[in-house]
């Protein structure tokens, strides 16, 4: 998995050291998620008629970079884009894929904030991949978890019956109550990545953020991490696991560069982990192999991170299963 906000750059920059982990793991599948391929200005947000030309770039750009893998669908709304590869020759097993998108930005609907999302069987397990880019601003906590609530609560996939006949033959903990409509708690392995924006609480000031970050101490910001203090308070994502940060925050960067932004005819803003990836399992666990973040491309004010992970999927025996479903 990989989460980069581009910050509305778009050269032909090589992404092979963020999307080589792929390769070099031999990945099955590949989901990449962008935030802000648009500036979300409020033409942008309104009229939405540059993402589509963006998306296309993207998309393009992700299939150079990942030789030998075949593209599943994408999602994108406004500034933001969801894409899932997979090796070519598991093309045959994947099944019921569906996509949709929730806007929870400007009047609570804008898609200048929001979600992007996928859902698929992959063999006879049920996986949702979740794109986000949640409410900016450090002080503005409640708004980053309301924006998680609300992507949780409307985002609906219409599987239809087929789909749902299939998963419970399979095995799968998905629970539907008989709907074809399944939410994204209901899939066997959830993935949540993209800008979340939670920043290090403003009980340090921004300050000692950046020479903290700058340093590479570590400790006392992700004690303070406020992403990992909502958790803690059952406020957001408190389902959900992550890796241990062992990265320096993300964002805010001079683009093109690899200090953080400090020009004086900025804003000074406290360094931050916005870039996160997140997961949630039903059954089997998750093992995280790596999860960091990539120094290169740089075009962008915050730094691309990736995650590789081994999952466990469910690979019915179809003779055994249909002497039972008789």
């Amino acid at each position: 998995m990989g989460t980069w906000n581009v910050n509305a750059k778009g050269k032909e920059e090589e992404l092979d050291e963020w999307l080589g982990k792929a390769h070099s793991s031999t990945a099955d599948i590949v989901c990449v998620g962008f935030q802000e391929i648009v500036d979300l200005n409020a033409v942008n947000v309104a009229v939405d008629n540059k993402t589509q030309q963006r998306s296309s770039f993207w998309v393009e750009r992700l299939k150079y970079a990942l030789d030998g893998y075949t593209l599943i669908t994408q999602k994108s709304m406004v500034g933001l884009l969801i894409c899932v590869f997979c090796r070519s020759h598991h093309v045959s097993r994947v099944n019921y894929v569906q996509a949709t998108s929730v806007g929870v930005g400007v009047l609570g609907m804008g898609g200048n904030k929001g979600g992007v999302s996928i859902r698929l069987q992959f063999y006879d397990s049920t996986i949702c991949f979740v794109n986000a880019h949640l409410a900016a601003h450090r002080e503005n906590v409640a708004g980053r978890n309301a924006d998680a609530k609300n992507i949780l609560l409307k985002t609906v996939f219409e599987i239809g019956e087929d789909a749902v006949r299939e998963v419970i033959r399979s095995g799968s903990q998905l629970m539907t109550m008989g709907s074809p409509e399944v939410r994204i708690v209901d899939h066997d392995i959830v993935v949540w990545l993209g800008d979340l924006n939670y920043r290090i609480d403003e009980s340090m000031p921004t300050e000692k953020v950046l020479l903290l970050a700058e340093k590479g101490q570590l400790d006392e910001l992700r004690l303070l991490d406020q992403l990992n203090l909502e958790r803690e308070a059952g406020q957001a994502f408190e389902t959900f696991q992550e890796g241990k940060l062992n990265f320096p925050p993300t964002y805010k960067y001079q683009p093109g560069t690899d200090m953080y932004e400090q020009r004086p005819e900025k804003k000074l803003r406290a360094p931050a982990w916005c870039d996160r990836i997140l997961y949630m399992v039903q059954e089997d666990p998750i093992q995280l192999l790596e999860y960091g973040r990539s120094e290169r491309p740089n075009v962008s004010d915050h730094k691309p991170v990736y995650s590789v992970m081994q999952l466990t999927v469910k690979d019915v025996v179809q003779p055994k299963r249909e002497a039972i479903y008789v």
